[in-house]
């Protein structure tokens, strides 16, 4: 017989013929695949939804533990998992490459202040990381949210963004490190010339970066399981070299060498040079929310992992940095090798030798974390029809190997033939516009537009980013004329102005997402919430501009060509065979039941549960 205990599914939504590329995602259909994949594989929990079957009236069972959807491994990622993801992730050339470079060439003894102020601009957006990750706990990190917020071409195009953070970078990483192998092996093991020749052989070619690629592509093919191993072990070696190289670095600490703190030649212009340079130390922190559907207890433990992650690498940023100072001038500290060469200063050359090995070690750990977010990132798209099947089929433990063997292969050949020197900025210019995507996304969650005018809010918001980008643009490159200065201030104001009429005109929803979210009035859980809505949001997107605006244009224009050809492949694959275009979201897509007759006999059957009224 029918459970007592009746758990109604979402109604049905299909979208209409006339819908355009902006239809939203609801947030139900997200919680029906987090459901469906948080229950895979664990027989023991059953939820019963009771109805009967209109053509035998039997009792119908859904068995919420017997999903027809494809689905990734059951949860099993931890709190310490996740935070393990994100630093590892995270921490790589900031502390390595990053520290020497702003200390030498930008602030000096007061690069720690240039770390705090990123520290902050980067907590900005990740508080809208963090509320959005508890709330919508799924696979696809910014692509989740902004489907539900500002619709599928939107999302796609966040997705597209997330690639260049997660697949592009990751080959860029892989290619840096095949670089410093090289350097590694000419000064510290000085290594033969018939050696080297075969480490850097010429032409563009790093073999090197495609060993390191070709590593980690094996380790994410064979599952998220043996990766997430890795990953724990490397990031907490690669913390334990950190503070290894900060103790010593206090050691050593002379306090002459942080007189003046702020170099007369830098003073505090340079301060904030070195803040924009260093917030890219922090670009990986949003790796977590692409692992959402593994983790366990989502709702709490991604957007503290997110927390964790931005204190902790903000901490150790800001005292390495203080370290690295203080045992060496700051004119005299290698912009491209800092603490080695620091400690080789000080005579102590051990040292020196096992940070510069230690740096070599630890740095593939960034590669593999990009790599195990990619093929999940192209499982969420394919899933919706955005991408083709292939990259949503997974093997008998739910992990995507195809989608990990194509992400894989793309890696190791862009990493071993492709110079990014040129596409740096290209890079983090697409990784911040993916920042700046989700934190609209938590304004729209959080506002809502006034009865008398439904759009406002979107118009408002729109307003909002051409005026601030606006304004950052002429700042950074229109100063020199005073049609800039006019233009910069004419933005500045409005984009003032437009922060003010949002929080004015457009009330707070009553509930997070309001028609999107399916109302739940048994859940008690205690999320994240953004404060100072929309204040934190507009200011982290401003933030996200100005660093976007001092990037090379070239950059910039890559970007923009970029995003139509996003545009163009969405309108030509991804429209064609969208899920919202064709099916729908309903409940029979994530839900099997138990059809009993008279005698107890249970037959497996599909049925499509007709709406809620």
């Amino acid at each position: 017989m029918a459970s007592s205990s009746i758990l109604h599914p979402p109604p049905s939504f299909t979208a209409p013929p006339s819908l355009t590329m902006f239809i939203r995602k609801p947030i139900w259909a997200f919680l029906e695949e987090e459901r469906a994949e948080s229950t895979s594989g664990c027989l023991s929990v059953q939820e019963d939804h009771a109805t009967q079957d209109e053509h035998t009236n039997e009792d119908v069972h859904i068995d919420a533990a017997r999903p027809t959807k494809p689905h990734l491994p059951s949860r099993h990622l931890t709190l310490f998992d996740l935070v393990s993801i994100g630093v590892g992730g995270t921490i790589g050339s900031g502390i390595f490459v990053l520290n020497g470079l702003i200390a030498h060439s930008h602030a000096g003894p007061a690069v720690f202040m240039s770390w705090i102020i990123s520290g902050i601009a980067a907590l900005l957006s990740g508080c809208c990381y963090a509320e959005l990750s508890g709330r919508i706990p799924s696979t696809g990190s910014s692509y989740a949210y902004t489907f539900v917020a500002l619709g599928e071409l939107p999302a796609f195009i966040a997705a597209g963004m997330l690639s260049l953070e997660f697949l592009l970078s990751g080959s860029a990483v892989a290619r840096s490190w095949g670089d410093k192998v090289v350097e590694w092996a000419r000064v510290q093991l000085s290594a033969s010339d018939e050696v080297l020749r075969i480490l850097d052989p010429g032409y563009n070619i790093n073999p090197m970066a495609c060993l390191v690629s070709i590593l980690s592509t094996i380790l994410v093919v064979k599952g998220i399981k043996e990766s997430k191993f890795v990953t724990d072990f490397f990031t907490w070696i690669k913390v334990m070299l950190v503070l290894f190289m900060t103790i010593g670095g206090f050691m050593l600490f002379n306090k002459d060498n942080m007189i003046p703190l702020v170099p007369p030649e830098f003073g505090a212009s340079g301060i904030l040079r070195g803040s924009m340079s260093s917030f890219f130390g922090y670009l990986g922190f949003d790796a977590v929310c692409c692992v959402a559907g593994e983790a366990i207890n989502a709702e709490t433990n991604l957007p503290l992992s997110i927390t964790i992650t931005l204190c902790l690498v903000t901490t150790l940023y800001i005292t390495a940095s203080i370290a690295l100072v203080g045992m060496q001038n700051y004119k005299m500290i290698s912009p491209e090798s800092g603490y080695p060469q620091a400690f080789l200063a000080n005579g102590v050359e051990w040292a020196s030798q096992l940070t510069a090995a230690g740096e070599v070690f630890t740095l593939p750990l960034v590669v593999l974390v990009s790599l195990m977010m990619q093929p999940r990132l192209q499982f969420a798209l394919a899933r919706d029809g955005l991408l083709p099947k292939m990259f949503s089929e997974v093997d008998a433990n739910g992990d995507p190997r195809k989608g990990a063997l194509f992400a894989g292969v793309l890696m190791t050949v862009f990493a071993t033939f492709v110079p990014f020197a040129d596409l740096d900025d290209f890079i983090c210019a697409g990784t911040l516009l993916a920042f700046t995507l989700t934190n609209c996304s938590l304004i729209i969650m959080r506002r809502k537009s006034p009865e008398r005018d439904t759009n406002l809010l979107g118009k408002l918001l729109a307003r909002f980013n051409i005026s601030a980008f606006g304004t950052c643009l002429m700042l950074s490159h229109g100063l020199h004329l005073i049609v800039g200065w006019i233009a910069a201030a004419i933005f500045g104001i409005l984009t003032i102005f437009t922060v003010i009429a949002i929080q004015q005109k457009c009330p707070a929803t009553s509930v997070f997402g309001e028609t999107l979210q399916r109302p739940r009035n048994d859940d008690n859980r205690r999320y994240f919430t953004t404060p100072l809505v929309p204040i934190i949001p507009c200011f982290g997107i401003f933030v996200n501009y100005a660093l976007v605006s001092r990037l090379s244009l070239f950059g910039i224009g890559l970007v923009l060509l970029y995003t139509a050809c996003l545009a163009l492949f969405y309108f030509l694959y991804g429209a064609k065979h969208s899920v919202a275009r064709s099916e729908g979201w309903a409940a029979r897509q994530y839900s099997s039941v138990e059809i009993r007759d008279d005698h107890d006999n249970i037959e497996m059957h599909d049925v499509v549960i007709p709406p809620i009224t």
